[in-house]
């Protein structure tokens, strides 16, 4: 968008603001939503015009107006008021003919999400050098969710989801255009700029395939491990199977410098002497394998073991710190030997090594009188399972994974 523009502009992508003559314009504040709204509805619409039914629906439709049809004059009067006393020039703004509203304001009106599609839709009729550069031009306007503020109408909801379906599809173009021409980097920052928008809907798994195409195979495994992290922190579910592969991959390529036996055993040793042994999801499966092949082999006694949080009516409805009080007792009451690792929002999944059946229960009351000691909500209670691991054939016939 240029700094300068003669007409009116208006940005509805990551936030509403309104430029004229280049300069930015506020409204007074007395019945602003509503007449924003109402201005939001007339630029939506503004190439075909929007029906005054439709338009009352959209502004009323929630609230007891007695008078919808009194109710939406005034406020297109209402509006006219407040756009020339923020300092745009006399003039109609708003015309009405055969029951179709429309935005008639005697000036250039330029809007950044029309301005998009038009981009989008232009380039799908040029040659490839005019289609990247439109699509790059429609991919920098879109900053973020169409009018957040209105997030809750359902008229500002269905054009959001719209306008985010087609900046997705003009990232994958634009993507698909510079992987042919091997451009990563160019490909990685759009996708960098896609996952800061939407950070849970798996944009990183591009970022870190272009990472690998470029061969930075250590940023590579730091973005995994920052989602995988993010993903069970403020989700609580572990990464899809697409990012499990990405990690196989990456520790195929993963290389350091040559050394020493001691320097190795220097580099793997654990900065922080604690009790049980944390881990994320995805290193978890491949510990639970390993130990399926050391119980087969040793026959020693491992147990599976699941802790869960059940929440009864009134329980608080910030859940997580639950499971942030319920990650500390086991930390505090599992051995170093143990390992767990965060299965979902309000699951762990915990490794007991040489112990019996019986034991199960007396871990899981140590844990629970630990959690119980910090997090005291009756509508909170911590149960449990647990299976002994039995035969790695098990493994491999799909059963024990379920139960992970």
């Amino acid at each position: 968008m240029e700094n300068s523009r003669a007409g009116l502009e208006v940005c509805m992508l990551g936030g509403f603001s309104v430029r004229y003559g280049g300069r930015p314009i506020s409204f007074s504040k007395g019945g602003r939503f509503k007449s924003m709204s109402l201005l939001q509805l007339l630029l939506i619409h503004k190439k075909s015009g929007i029906a005054k039914d439709e338009l009352m629906r959209c502004l009323y439709d929630w609230e007891a107006v007695s008078d919808r049809n009194n109710s939406l004059n005034s406020l297109i009067y209402r509006l006219k008021r407040q756009l020339i006393a923020a300092g745009l020039p006399e003039g109609e703004y708003v015309c009405l003919q055969n029951g179709i509203c429309r935005w008639c304001a005697d000036m250039d009106t330029w809007v950044d999400f029309i301005a998009m599609e038009e981009m989008i839709e232009e380039a799908g009729q040029r040659s490839l050098q005019e289609q990247e550069a439109l699509l790059e031009k429609a991919c920098g306007l879109y900053r973020g969710e169409f009018l957040p503020e209105s997030s809750g109408e359902i008229w500002a909801a269905a054009e959001n989801i719209r306008l985010k379906g087609l900046y997705t599809g003009a990232v994958h173009q634009l993507c698909a255009l510079w992987k042919k021409q091997q451009e990563y980097q160019k490909m990685l920052e759009l996708y960098k700029m896609a996952a800061e928008l939407y950070p849970y809907e798996e944009w990183q798994v591009y970022e870190i395939d272009c990472l690998m195409e470029l061969q930075r195979y250590e940023k590579a495994y730091s973005l995994y491990r920052e989602t995988v992290k993010s993903y069970s922190d403020e989700l609580g579910i572990p990464p899809s199977p697409r990012m499990q592969e990405q990690l196989q991959r990456m520790g195929s390529r993963l290389t350091t410098k040559e050394n020493s036996l001691s320097k190795v055993r220097e580099l793997l040793r654990e900065d922080e002497i604690r009790g049980g042994y944390f881990c994320p999801y995805p290193s978890f499966i491949d510990t639970y394998r390993f130990v399926c092949r050391i119980a087969e082999r040793s026959g020693q006694s491992m147990f599976l073991m699941l802790c869960t949080l059940r929440y009864t009516d009134g329980a608080p409805e910030k859940k997580d710190d639950a499971g942030t009080h319920l990650r500390r007792a086991m930390e505090k009451s599992l051995r170093r030997g143990d390992v767990y690792t965060k299965y979902s929002s309000s699951q762990y999944l915990i490794l007991l090594s040489g112990i019996h059946q019986e034991d199960c229960g007396m871990v899981y009351e140590r844990i629970r009188k630990s959690f119980c000691q910090t997090y005291r909500n009756p509508g909170c209670q911590l149960e449990y399972e647990a299976e002994e691991i039995m035969e790695i054939s098990e493994f491999y016939s799909g059963n024990t994974e379920k139960k992970a």
